[in-house]
């Protein structure tokens, strides 16, 4: 059974362990315009967090292990909460990159967004005026944002049950059964559509303005990406854009160097193509970072031995870190179970193995942010390769979107989670969108990214440390979806950009492969949408 923790149950856990109090919604923040006496050396804050005025009537609480800017321009206030580099410029420091979007929001607020698609980072961003606010997620949501209301007015906060614990909201009961049936823990805890776990809170959509208006208290959501088709390049294009792929890339390892300097921005290898990918495009900074790997599980000793030869071959020195299954610092693991939990918003339990590994990470000193090759994949046509199948829907149903996420066998949630889709599709997608770039890509970038990886990198991965993620960028990915899908599919891509930034790690001819993904796994779970998908109840 998945417990949900109450703000009392957890507010008397933490009272006997004031060590573990900055753990709770950890690197977080909150924006509000409710003044309803918020006492930072209280629940759930314990003098971890402080106070800055976006404007006369927005406060922004913020964990001491995050960052915000804000920045004024007339009558409008910009904030950006997080991080944030611009491979493009080459800018990266935030309050230059605010003041480059003040003056792009002159031209209007697509213009904001059109800028701010130039970014690469982990961050919610923003704007307010005497109007309302403004805001946004990064480029695939990998900083989770949700948003409520409470008596008019606005919350928006990093983690959903921070909100609800201030607002007295209680989970959804539907929310409830759903992470206490059969099959829920498959592929995941993560929720369906926009949902967080309490009605009252929805999670930001990436590629969404969502904006608060005082004069009537409503929230409305528009979208800005992708206002274009986006088309196929042909043959003749692909050396060029594969060059502007790795510029962008090298770009952005660039400004990661300069953000945090003298080593304290750490390379995560794995063996894989996207980690070596991301080590390529730092040539000509390799003295710039460190560069790691991590046992724990035998099945990573694998990963770390492939990374320790690359790093090898290029002449970078490499640390494998073993996470011990028995150590002291695992004494109170049961309460950091909780904590981990209580981030995500109580809708699902935490994988032991991962919170033993957060623990450990949480005690290294030995960098501030870790290099992470995550996000790309969305343009490698995941779901054409996990089903083994090359024709889907022109358009997708409610059910077909709820086979893909989880396995379900109750009628009643079946039901209940073909409606919690349905409205998704009637908020968020028409066939405008559908038209400029495919819904399958969409749904995997949209959906699957932001409401799962980025609700795991937000509550759990940063316990540890900051993340940033070169490829997080959407001017990039723009850029990827435009290499015809078939080539996208054999990993073209990483190939060709490993190739040009560095031959040397080419030449190694060290891949590590996801073994688990093989044909009779695919036709598995293609058999599994098929059917499913067909039940509407």
């Amino acid at each position: 059974m998945s417990e949900y923790y109450t703000k009392t149950y957890v507010k008397s856990m933490l009272a006997d362990h004031t060590d573990l109090q900055e753990y709770l919604y950890i690197r977080g923040f909150l924006i509000t315009d409710e003044d309803n006496g918020i006492n930072l050396d209280d629940y759930p804050f314990y003098g971890n967090w402080q106070v800055y005025e976006i404007d006369s009537k927005l406060r922004l609480f913020i964990h001491h292990l995050n960052n915000c800017y804000i920045c004024r321009k007339g009558n409008t206030v910009f904030f950006l909460i997080g991080h944030a580099y611009n491979p493009f410029t080459e800018q990266y420091l935030e309050m230059d990159i605010l003041n480059d979007l003040s003056e792009a929001y002159e031209n209007g607020w697509r213009a904001f967004w059109k800028k701010e698609s130039e970014l690469t980072g982990i961050f919610c961003i923003g704007y307010a005026n005497e109007k309302g606010i403004s805001f946004s997620t990064d480029c695939t949501g990998m900083q989770t944002v949700y948003y409520g209301r409470k008596d008019g007015h606005i919350y928006v906060s990093s983690h959903s049950k921070l909100i609800a614990d201030l607002c007295d909201f209680v989970r959804d009961d539907y929310i409830s059964r759903l992470v206490n049936s059969r099959y829920y823990h498959y592929f995941g805890t993560w929720l369906p559509g926009d949902l967080s776990p309490f009605k009252e809170v929805i999670r930001t959509q990436p590629n969404f303005e969502i904006s608060f208006t005082y004069q009537d208290s409503m929230i409305r959501g528009k979208r800005y990406f992708p206002v274009e088709k986006i088309e196929e390049i042909k043959s003749e294009q692909f050396d060029a854009t594969i060059k502007e792929i790795a510029d962008i890339l090298a770009s952005s390892m660039k400004m990661t160097a300069e953000k945090w300097p003298d080593k304290r921005a750490a390379v995560s290898v794995t063996g894989g193509k996207d980690s070596t990918t991301t080590l390529a495009c730092a040539n000509g900074l390799y003295d710039k970072f460190s560069y790691f790997s991590y046992i724990s599980s035998e099945a990573e000793a694998v990963d770390a031995k492939a990374a320790d030869q690359i790093c090898e071959a290029i002449g970078v020195k490499h640390h494998t870190y073993v996470v011990p299954d028995e150590s002291e610092l695992y004494k109170d693991i049961e309460l950091y179970k909780v904590i981990f939990e209580c981030n995500a918003g109580c809708i699902g339990h935490n994988n032991l193995n991962d919170v033993k590994k957060r623990i450990f990470f949480s005690q290294i000193n030995d960098f501030d942010v870790e290099v992470k090759s995550w996000v790309n994949e969305i343009c490698r046509g995941w779901f054409i390769t996990k089903y083994n199948k090359q024709k889907f829907p022109e358009r997708p149903t409610p059910a077909y979107l709820r086979s893909m996420w989880k396995v379900m066998v109750n009628p009643r949630l079946i039901h209940e989670s073909n409606q919690v889709f349905k409205n998704y599709l009637k908020r968020y997608y028409n066939d405008r969108v559908f038209n400029n770039m495919s819904w399958l890509m969409l749904y995997y970038w949209e959906f699957s990214w932001s409401g799962g990886e980025g609700l795991f990198l937000s509550s759990e991965h940063k316990f540890s440390y900051d993340i940033t993620i070169p490829y997080n960028n959407r001017l990039l990915l723009e850029k990827m979806l435009t290499i015809p899908v078939e080539m996208r599919i054999p990993d073209e891509i990483p190939d060709h950009v490993t190739r040009i930034m560095n031959p040397i790690i080419s030449e190694t001819n060290i891949s590590v492969h996801n073994i688990s993904h093989t044909k009779l796994w695919s036709n598995i779970q293609k058999a599994h949408l098929e059917i499913f998908s067909k039940m509407s109840f």
